[in-house]
């Protein structure tokens, strides 16, 4: 949920456009940095891939161009096209560029099974944490991390080779959020 002027960006390395919101440089990771992340003991950064905003799928009042994604009222959710799954470990950053003392936002993933009659973090196919410092599944909500704002960058990291969903702060790791996430659905990134 989005309350007020609201803008997310998800950034790769370096910004796409100077827009309001910018989507993350992001690629998916492919069999040769699986096989780096099992055979070797060093950190290996998993690679970014770049959401694609689905506008026909977002609320209508989202505005979607180009790389970036802004919202001026609550309760408006932008959802990526599905890409990622069934393996694999993906990642993307969302950027919040600005967003009002009290704005309310969520950043997370949906199932392929998610039906828009929800709201993505009471489905049992959806999974988000709020920049209230919560997580929330199926309704169900959970402390988790810390809250987060304007200027900060959320790491979202999708393993789908262990079932987990983790999150990070301007880099500083939070940990698992969810784990069990589904081997028979796709994912796809959601931002409101």
């Amino acid at each position: 949920m989005l309350a007020g002027d609201r803008t997310l960006a998800a950034l790769g390395h370096q910004p796409l456009l100077q827009h309001t919101l910018q989507v993350a440089k992001t690629m998916c990771s492919g069999k040769a940095a699986q096989q780096q992340l099992a055979t070797s003991s060093a950190v290996v950064p998993v690679p970014l891939v770049q959401p694609t905003w689905d506008s026909d799928r977002s609320d209508q009042q989202v505005q979607i161009t180009n790389s970036t994604v802004s919202a001026e009222r609550g309760e408006l959710v932008a959802f990526g096209k599905s890409c990622f799954g069934p393996r694999g470990v993906h990642q993307f950053h969302i950027h919040v560029q600005r967003l009002h003392d009290y704005s309310f936002c969520l950043i997370g993933v949906v199932s392929s099974a998610y039906s828009r009659h929800v709201w993505p973090a009471f489905s049992p196919h959806g999974w988000a944490i709020y920049s209230s410092g919560q997580k929330c599944h199926a309704g169900k909500e959970e402390n988790y991390g810390v809250t987060w704002g304007q200027s900060d960058t959320i790491t979202v990291t999708v393993d789908l080779d262990h079932q987990t969903l983790s999150f990070a702060k301007n880099g500083q790791d939070l940990g698992v959020a969810f784990a069990n996430l589904p081997s028979q659905h796709t994912l796809s990134p959601c931002v409101g």
